[in-house]
């Protein structure tokens, strides 16, 4: 009769309450290992020696002006700043470019407008922007035959997947070193205390996934 029983009694394991205690205690050290870490991971800052400094053109002007002390303080020849369509302002200057924008800001500082070189996207990109620049950096490169190894400049945790992407744009070709220009919106070490903060860390890391296992560049 046993065999056509609808239920049966039958012997399990189940956590205890140590257990569950260990457990929570192992998932609250992970998550402030996470907290501690993250940031610093992508927001990666491991320069070369180069003569080149490539600067990312939508970064802010505090950024602007934090490149034009890293140009002076490390003996660069060229900044090169990359650019696309400005997203906002267009209509009420003459930059439609944000690499020009940030060309414009750098000489009002001061700096040797014959020094800086503009690489602008002409049409308006919507996706993949950052590889799209790099692309256009490396086929400028190609066309006056530079083959310079570079420090790339930008801000915050978009550091880690710009370089990422400018070397697969590259094709491990050149040797691209990264600085990151901190960001002032929000604290660093505290990036999860504010919604500017979470945000970022949050957007770049999904970014920076998406860019080293899954974005794979058309020939």
């Amino acid at each position: 009769m046993a065999r056509f029983a609808i239920i049966r009694k039958k012997e399990r394991w189940s956590t205890t309450w140590l257990g569950k205690l260990i457990a929570v205690m192992l998932l609250l050290g992970m998550a402030f290992v996470f907290s501690r870490t993250i940031h610093p991971f992508l927001a990666k800052n491991e320069p070369i020696q180069a003569g080149i400094l490539v600067v990312e053109g939508f970064i802010p002007d505090y950024a602007i002006e934090a490149c034009m002390q890293i140009f002076e303080r490390g003996g660069y020849k060229k900044l090169i700043i990359t650019g696309k369509k400005r997203m906002k302002g267009a209509h009420l200057d003459q930059y439609e470019n944000d690499g020009e924008f940030s060309a414009a800001t750098l000489q009002g500082l001061g700096f040797d407008r014959s020094k800086i070189i503009v690489i602008a996207l002409d049409e308006d990109i919507q996706r993949d922007r950052t590889y799209a620049s790099a692309v256009a950096l490396h086929d400028w490169m190609i066309h006056n035959n530079w083959k310079d190894n570079f420090n790339l400049a930008t801000l915050g945790t978009h550091a880690r997947r710009s370089q990422l992407l400018f070397e697969k744009a590259f094709d491990h070709q050149n040797q691209i070193g990264i600085i990151s220009i901190p960001n002032q919106s929000y604290q660093a070490k505290k990036w999860w205390k504010s919604s500017q903060g979470f945000r970022e860390v949050t957007k770049e890391l999904i970014a920076w996934i998406y860019a080293q296992y899954f974005f794979f560049p058309e020939d």
